[in-house]
C-alpha cells in the first residue's frame, strides 16, 4: 500500500468515525425515557442517565393512600431508568460494534425487567390505617450498643520524655 493510499483509508476511517460519534450525540441525547401508569394518572421522565427530569401527578393518582402511589412512582422511575439504559446501549452499539468488549460492559448495567404486578380490583377512594391497639404493650426498644471500654491510666510520670531533654524545638516558650 502506497503512502497515499494508506492516507486516504486513514481518512476514510476517521470520517466514519466521527459520523458515527455524531450519529451517537443525537441519539444519546434522545435516548431518555417516559413512562406512564395504565390509567394515566402518573407520567415520570427520566434522562439517558437514568435521572428524573419530569413526574407528572394528576388528580386521579391521589385516590390511593401515600404508600401506594409512591410504590407506582418508584415502579414507572425504575421502568423508565431502564428503558434509557437500553435507549443508551442501542446508540452506543454502532459506534463501539456489535459484538464489543465495551459494549458488553455499557449493557452489563441495564437493570432486569421487573414483573408487573396486577392492579388490584375494585380499588377506589383512601386508604386509612387502623389506629394501633393501645392494650398491646409497645415494640421493646433495642438495647443500647454496649460503650467502649475506657483505656487505662497511664501510670507513668508526666516527665517520662526527660531522656529528650528540655529543649524545645522552636525555641523557648519565654519567646512565644
Amino acid at each position: 500500500m502506497t503512502p497515499e493510499e494508506w492516507l486516504s483509508s486513514f481518512e476514510a476511517k476517521v470520517a466514519e468515525v466521527a459520523q458515527k460519534a455524531a450519529e451517537f450525540k443525537v441519539n444519546l441525547e434522545a435516548a431518555g425515557a417516559t413512562e406512564a401508569s395504565p390509567d394515566g394518572s402518573l407520567r415520570v421522565t427520566v434522562a439517558p442517565n437514568g435521572a428524573l427530569t419530569d413526574l407528572s401527578i394528576s388528580d386521579a393518582a391521589l385516590r390511593g393512600s401515600g404508600g401506594e402511589l409512591a410504590a407506582q412512582i418508584m415502579q414507572l422511575a425504575r421502568k423508565a431508568q431502564r428503558a434509557a439504559a437500553v435507549h443508551v446501549a442501542e446508540a452506543f452499539a454502532p459506534l463501539a460494534g456489535e459484538d464489543s468488549e465495551s459494549l458488553r460492559m455499557v449493557t452489563g448495567f441495564i437493570p432486569p425487567e421487573e414483573e408487573e404486578e396486577p392492579e388490584p380490583a375494585g380499588r377506589t377512594g383512601y386508604a386509612f390505617t387502623a389506629a394501633p391497639d393501645e392494650s398491646e404493650p409497645p415494640a421493646a426498644r433495642p438495647a443500647e450498643p454496649p460503650s467502649r471500654p475506657h483505656r487505662p491510666r497511664s501510670t507513668a510520670r508526666d516527665d517520662d520524655d526527660e531522656e529528650f531533654g528540655d529543649d524545645q524545638i522552636f525555641g523557648k516558650r519565654d519567646d512565644w
